[in-house]
C-alpha cells in the first residue's frame, strides 16, 4: 500500500457544502437526541453520521456530517463526502424522527447545496462563533492564570487558528499562506451543558482572512452543534 501523500499547498480549495434545516423547533441542548434519531433512521453502519467504529473506537478527524440548531430549528450540515452520505437519510420512506421518545413528523424548511471556495481573502471577513469550546481542563487553568485581557485574547486567537487548520486538514486543504485572525474584545465566558458536564463556552466575533462556509463548526464537539460559525454583514 502506498503511503498517503500530503496534498500540495494551495491558496484555495473548493468543497461541497450542504445545509438542510427542518421545520420543527427544539432547544440546542436537544441536539444529541436529534443526532441519535437521525442515526437510528439511517442505521449505525453508516459511520459518517456518528463517527463511532464500535468497541469504543472512533473515527477521528473533522466531522463531515454535523448537527446544529439554526434559528431554533434543527439542521444537518455536510461537507464533501458527507454531502453524498446524507442522501441515505433523505431516501427514507419518511423523515419522521423519534427524539427522546417523542415521534415528530418532519418536513424540510430549507435545503441548499453548493460548491464553496475556501481560501485566503485579501479583504478581512467578519464572523461570529457560538458555543465555542476553546478550552479543555488543562488549558482552562492556564488561560485563567493569564494576567491581562490582551494575553487571554492572544491565547484564544491562537486556539482559533488551530481550529481553522484542523478544518482545513479535514477537507484536504494544505493552506498556502498565513491565516490571520483578530478578536476585537475578550468574550464573556459562560457555562454550557455537555454530556452531563458544565463546560466553558464562548460566543464571540472575530475577523479573519480565511473564507469559510456558513454553519460549519470549529473547535471541539462540532458534530453536536458547538462552535457554529456564520458570516456577519
Amino acid at each position: 500500500m502506498k503511503p498517503m501523500q500530503k496534498p500540495e499547498k494551495s491558496a484555495s480549495m473548493e468543497i461541497k457544502h450542504f445545509v438542510a434545516i427542518f421545520d420543527f423547533e427544539m432547544e440546542r441542548r436537544q441536539i444529541p437526541g436529534f443526532r441519535g434519531a437521525v442515526v437510528k433512521k439511517v442505521g449505525e453502519e453508516n459511520v459518517l453520521f456518528h463517527n463511532h467504529l464500535g468497541d469504543q473506537q472512533f473515527l477521528y478527524g473533522y466531522p463531515l456530517i454535523q448537527y446544529k440548531t439554526i434559528g431554533r430549528h434543527p439542521a444537518i450540515i455536510c461537507i464533501n463526502q458527507g454531502t453524498e452520505e446524507v442522501i441515505k437519510f433523505f431516501e427514507q420512506v419518511n423523515w419522521d424522527l423519534t427524539i427522546y421518545g417523542k415521534r415528530i413528523e418532519t418536513e424540510i424548511r430549507h435545503i441548499s447545496f453548493d460548491y464553496f471556495q475556501c481560501g485566503l481573502s485579501p479583504e478581512p471577513v467578519r464572523y461570529k462563533i457560538w458555543n465555542w469550546f476553546a478550552l479543555n481542563e488543562e488549558n482552562y487553568a492556564t488561560f485563567s492564570a493569564l494576567n491581562s485581557d490582551a494575553e487571554k485574547i492572544e491565547r484564544l486567537r491562537r486556539i482559533l487558528i488551530g481550529n481553522m487548520l484542523s478544518f482545513a486538514k479535514g477537507v484536504q486543504w494544505n493552506v498556502d499562506g498565513e491565516i490571520k485572525v483578530e478578536i476585537p474584545r475578550l468574550p464573556r465566558q459562560r457555562l454550557v451543558s455537555f454530556k452531563r458536564y458544565r463546560m466553558t463556552g464562548f460566543d464571540l466575533e472575530f475577523v479573519s482572512n480565511m473564507m469559510l462556509p456558513n454553519f460549519i463548526g470549529l473547535g471541539k464537539s462540532t458534530s453536536r452543534g458547538f462552535g457554529l460559525i456564520r458570516r456577519v454583514g
